[in-house]
């Protein structure tokens, strides 16, 4: 019973969840310099190698008190939650480790019970101020994981994000910085992050973010082949044609209005760069799979020249390559 309110009755003198966090945080401060935390010890008995040890220690401890308090409004307040976020980032892997490791396991577990809280409206902004800064993080597992926390979050509270306008602005900001990102499987994760907010409708596909990817789509690449690797005009175009594949899986049973010129604009793209290619092909053969079963019906919402162009992609031989 720390910091609870109860009727009729006088507030507790201490423990305060407050201060103790804030005194938790300090103690963490050898960790949370690192772009990423890892369980070892290193070598050495410098006064900095102690310090550290120390605050593994700690956080495992940390781990299991957030573990068993996740959830409960009452036992630990959203604002302390957010103060130790930035850390759990840091430690939670893409995916599970073959090597069991129980610290990374235990933060995974604390953000996904923590992503399945349900928010009060002036909680959110506080929750989405974190994602951003950790969208800046150095390392790109704490970036991924950012887009796996904000998809529960999302789903979980889409009713009260649906009434704050500004911050279903900030979430699409978000997830456009991520479509961005220098790395393959950020960029892979948003684009899955972005169909499933389209397709709980928790922002439109207007005209001006159907430009956007559009724009992102048609950047321009270098002519020789050799200056491809690392070069920000294919992440660009990378990041665009993401972005209409993420349009077209986010109406998985239907053939929306804008739907057969986003699949034109991608069949332009079928002889780019890997790892633009595959993208592609992975959108046609998903929208054939499921489009497959009401072919008939949907097939009345192409022209001529785009069922033409359609089926000739999905029987070419380079769609099978």
């Amino acid at each position: 019973m720390i910091d609870v309110a109860l009727p009729h009755t006088s507030p507790t003198s201490s423990p305060h969840v407050a201060e103790f966090v804030t005194r938790v945080l300090e103690r963490l401060k050898p960790l949370t310099s690192e772009p990423e935390i890892h369980n070892h010890v290193h070598e050495g008995n410098t006064q900095e190698t102690d310090e550290r040890t120390q605050a593994v220690k700690l956080l495992k401890t940390v781990l299991k008190w957030l573990m068993a308090s996740a959830g409960r409004t009452f036992t630990t307040p959203v604002q302390q939650q957010l103060q130790l976020l930035p850390v759990l980032f840091k430690i939670a892997p893409v995916e599970i480790d073959e090597s069991y490791d129980e610290m990374k396991q235990d933060a995974r577990t604390c953000l996904s019970l923590m992503s399945q809280g349900l928010l009060y409206p002036e909680h959110i902004p506080l929750v989405l101020a974190a994602l951003e800064e950790m969208a800046g993080n150095r390392s790109w597992h704490a970036r991924f994981t950012v887009l796996t926390y904000l998809q529960i979050t999302v789903f979980y509270n889409l009713f009260t994000l649906l009434s704050l306008p500004a911050e279903v602005l900030r979430i699409r900001k978000l997830v456009m910085q991520l479509l961005l990102d220098e790395q393959l499987e950020v960029r892979d994760m948003a684009c899955t992050t972005l169909s499933g907010l389209l397709q709980c409708q928790l922002f439109p596909l207007d005209s001006s973010l159907q430009t956007q990817l559009q724009t992102l789509s048609q950047t321009s690449l270098p002519k020789a082949r050799g200056e491809l690797r690392g070069n920000h005009n294919l992440v660009r175009r990378h990041a665009g044609v993401l972005g209409l594949s993420a349009c077209i899986l986010s109406s998985p049973y239907d053939v929306p209005q804008w739907m057969p010129q986003i699949l034109m604009d991608l069949s332009d793209h079928l002889n780019d760069p890997q790892p633009i290619e595959m993208t592609v092909k992975k959108t046609l053969s998903e929208f054939r799979r499921t489009h497959h079963d009401n072919w008939q019906e949907h097939r009345q919402c192409f022209t001529d020249d785009q069922l033409l162009v359609l089926t000739n992609l999905l029987v070419s031989p380079c769609y099978y390559a």
